[in-house]
């Protein structure tokens, strides 16, 4: 009589069939759970609920320290490779640099509109005090060459995300309890910055 075949062993570390999770690109894994959720109303809160308590943790001073160090992985080697004579035109070494300085910050405003889709206020309202932190502290402390060349971007950029911050909040602004953060954490820019916040109506 012929043997059976032996069936393989687990722990053998045979030929494994792949799962349907290992198999799909995260493209692929969005439209199923897009389409699950449009399926079922109880799952779509369940995976609502999940996503909130996945990016409820927002650490200011880790954000900070992320900005600040982006910033100062800007070398002025690559200022000099996106300007000069283009196909296009003559960059300006300045203009070339506030460009470098403002795709560091993109990432970050991408992960506070993230925070504000999913209408998680106060997860974006902290991110928003961190890219500032962050900002301010490149300012201050940075001694990087590529430095010269963007040397209003700092504060110009720290504006425009301040005004990004203060259309969270719409008629309720909290002027005062970010007027105490300024001038804890951004002190020499915190005078000019509160009255800009004060004199702009939501």
């Amino acid at each position: 009589m012929a043997k059976q075949p032996r069936k393989a062993d687990p722990k053998a570390g045979g030929t494994r069939r792949p799962s349907t999770l290992e198999s799909i690109t995260g493209t692929d894994a969005l439209a199923i759970l897009k389409l699950l959720a449009a399926r079922n109303e109880n799952l779509a809160q369940e995976i609502d609920a999940v996503v909130k308590e996945l990016f409820s943790d927002v650490e200011v001073d880790e954000i900070a320290a992320r900005v600040r160090a982006e910033l100062e992985s800007l070398r002025v080697e690559d200022v000099w490779d996106r300007s000069g004579a283009r196909g296009s035109g003559y960059v300006d070494p300045g203009d070339a640099a506030w460009e470098m300085f403002e795709e560091v910050l993109l990432p970050f405003l991408d992960e506070v509109n993230k925070y504000k889709q999913l209408s998680m206020l106060r997860e974006a309202d902290l991110a928003y005090r961190g890219i500032l932190r962050g900002i301010y502290a490149f300012h201050e402390e940075s001694s990087t060459e590529y430095k010269q060349w963007a040397v209003d971007a700092p504060r110009e950029y720290f504006g425009t995300v301040l005004d990004s911050w203060r259309k969270l909040f719409e008629a309720r602004l909290p002027v005062p309890r970010m007027a105490a953060f300024l001038q804890t954490h951004c002190s020499d820019w915190a005078e000019w910055a509160t009255q800009s916040l004060r004199s702009r109506k939501p």
